[in-house]
Parts: C-alpha cells; sequence; structure tokens
C-alpha cells in the first residue's frame, strides 16, 4: 500500500510552545535590572555604613581609591576593620613615610568609627609598580604580639 507524500504530515504530534522575541527580549530586560538592583541593594548594605570614613581618607590622601569594608571572616573570628588604599612608594622602602600613614588612618578612624566595636583594624598599603606585582604592607592595631619559636627553633645541628 502506497500512501501519496502529500497527505503525511512532518510535524510531530505534540504541539510546540513558541515563545515571541519580545517576550525573550522583555524577560532578558527584567533579568537584568533585577541583577543590578541585586548588585547595588548589596553594595549600599556591605560599604554605606563605612562610606564617610572613605571619603574622608580620600580627601586627606588624594589618589589613593581608599577601600573601608568591616565585619568578619565569613561570620566567624573576631570583628575587623579593613582599610584598603594605595599609595605612590613602596611601603617596605620607605617605612617612616608608610608609619606616617598608618598613624593618620588611625587619627581619621576614630573620629568616624565606633572602634571599639571593632576587634581588629588592618591598614592595607599598596603600591601598584609599573609592569611588576603589587606590593601590600598590612599594619594591624593592636600589634600582633612575634610569633614564639618553637622549642630547638632556630638552632643549627653541628
Amino acid at each position: 500500500m502506497n500512501v501519496p507524500l502529500e497527505n503525511v504530515s512532518t510535524a510531530s504530534p505534540h504541539k510546540t510552545q513558541e515563545i515571541s522575541g519580545k517576550a525573550v527580549v522583555l524577560g532578558m530586560l527584567a533579568l537584568g535590572i533585577c541583577a543590578t538592583a541585586t548588585l547595588f541593594i548589596y553594595f549600599e548594605l556591605h560599604t554605606g555604613p563605612f562610606r564617610p570614613l572613605r571619603e574622608a581618607i580620600g580627601r586627606e590622601f588624594k589618589h589613593s581609591r581608599p577601600n573601608v569594608e568591616g565585619g568578619r571572616v565569613r561570620g566567624r573570628g573576631p570583628w575587623i576593620l579593613r582599610i584598603s588604599m594605595s599609595v605612590p612608594f613602596d611601603p617596605y622602602l620607605e617605612e617612616a613615610q608608610a608609619e606616617q600613614i598608618n598613624e593618620r588612618v588611625l587619627e581619621i578612624a576614630q573620629k568616624f568609627e565606633n572602634l571599639p566595636t571593632f576587634e581588629q583594624i588592618q591598614v592595607n598599603l599598596i603600591y601598584f609598580a609599573p609592569e611588576k606585582e603589587a606590593v601590600r604592607r598590612t599594619f594591624d592595631w593592636p600589634p600582633k604580639p612575634p610569633a614564639k619559636k618553637a622549642e630547638g627553633e632556630g638552632l643549627r645541628a653541628k
């Protein structure tokens, strides 16, 4: 029995749903707006409380691009206020200048933040050398005690 080809349907027995191009574009636009709003809200909640301090450090040290964050690392550990800023010199070679900047940043922080709520303050001075890896020096407050050597460490065997 030969069936003529004109009567054979090539469509599947299930009806396919089609989504219009307008719906796809509107969906993508809505997704982009939601993602942007989420990032904006997160940024405001995460860095908003420290914005006055960040702006004060930026006024004091032009072109330093300060970043100020506070909280606990992964929700555990001590409360830390972390201040990072770029400097135009290597903080290991210019130790006196790095110490002065650290002291001034701590003075500014005392004016703007409730420092007793933080158990630790970190000031990171970052030098971006041209075509080299960035150099970072971290100052901790209160200063960490020097690491104790294990018994017998540092002795050479004869």
